[in-house]
């Protein structure tokens, strides 16, 4: 079975975005262990507004990977290198972890994450936890209906204050 590996860069205080959904306080000098991670994995799961948000940044893609957008809407638009889903997330992704393939990287946003973990689909959260204390914005989770036991799996210090946290998700 395909593990599904939510991986996200968290501010200290728990945001992962501003609450205009920017994320211009993440640093991008370092790679911080990312090209690695990106070579194991090859569908990457997106919620519809974080897309959006790739969206109006011209990242419309994660390339090189699958990209499944989550949304309500009846018809999406199309998006060249997009595929859309707009069935029941849960089953679309119980039938996806059985297909042949690599990993599969869940990219956000925190509602589609929430959904996820309170499912039992997520098998490992990979944080990169940046020195900045932001106040407010888009919580790591929303409000999670249940108790989710993790285990440290790594941990590494990187020379801009960035940690990299590495959990398995407990079942």
């Amino acid at each position: 079975m395909r593990p599904v590996i939510y991986s996200v860069a968290c501010s200290l205080d728990g945001y992962i975005a501003r609450e205009d959904g920017s994320y211009d306080w993440i640093p991008h000098d370092e790679d911080h262990g990312l090209e690695e991670f990106f070579q194991s994995v090859d569908t990457v799961l997106i919620g519809r507004k974080t897309h959006d948000l790739m969206v109006s940044v011209g990242q419309p893609v994660f390339p090189g990977m699958t990209n499944y957008v989550f949304t309500r809407k009846a018809h999406p638009p199309k998006s060249k290198g997009v595929h859309w889903v707009n069935e029941d997330a849960e089953d679309f992704v119980r039938d996806l972890r059985e297909r042949n393939g690599n990993k599969i990287w869940l990219a956000g946003g925190s509602e589609l994450a929430r959904t996820f973990f309170e499912a039992g689909l997520v098998d490992e959260l990979r944080m990169a936890i940046v020195p900045i204390l932001l106040g407010s914005g888009i919580p790591l989770f929303p409000k999670l209906s249940c108790e989710l036991p993790l285990r440290l799996m790594e941990e590494k210090a990187f020379g801009d204050g960035v940690m990299r946290l590495f959990y398995q998700v407990q079942r």
